[in-house]
């Protein structure tokens, strides 16, 4: 385990978080997600939302995602630009493997702007492959690429 991991606590969302949460989504992203959006999923059924914050308290990422069916969708996922490249986006998307895992999920899908090379390579790394483009799907005009991730099938 990183230094940096072992001074990270990575938990469910509360709605206490939901002003870091909104200021990272705003610095983080070019439309950014209204905070009554992020609170409207806070303990919504069929949700899965975690947060990861520093030892002295700093939201440094989160991850919100619906699933139903098998399937996972990432909704949301951000990390504050000084901590990124150090393994926060992992460990938010480990914390998602796991919970597939939990509730046997079969596909995690998660949109991603064909602009964003970062992201689109990060989640080429963990096995997400472009498997559709929603034409103007961003409010400013950009497409969005459509990444998913089959997982092993669901046992009965």
């Amino acid at each position: 385990m990183s230094a940096l991991a072992e001074t990270l606590t990575v938990r469910d969302v509360r709605t206490t978080d939901l002003d870091a949460v909104a200021e990272l989504e705003r610095i983080s992203f070019p439309v950014p997600w209204k905070r009554e959006f992020f609170a409207s999923e806070v303990g919504l059924a069929h949700r899965f939302n975690r947060v990861v914050r520093a030892t002295d308290g700093k939201l440094v990422g989160y991850v919100f995602c619906a699933f139903a069916a098998g399937e996972i969708h990432v909704n949301k996922i951000a990390v504050d630009p000084l901590y990124r490249r150090r393994g926060i986006a992992g460990l938010l998307m480990k914390e998602v493997l796991d919970f597939s895992t939990r509730i046997l999920a079969e596909e995690i899908f998660l949109e991603v702007r064909p602009s964003n090379l970062p992201a689109r390579n990060f989640y080429t790394l963990l096995g997400f492959r472009e498997v559709g483009r929603r034409p103007q799907y961003y409010a400013d005009g950009e497409d969005a690429l459509v990444m998913s991730l089959f997982l092993q099938p669901r046992r009965p």
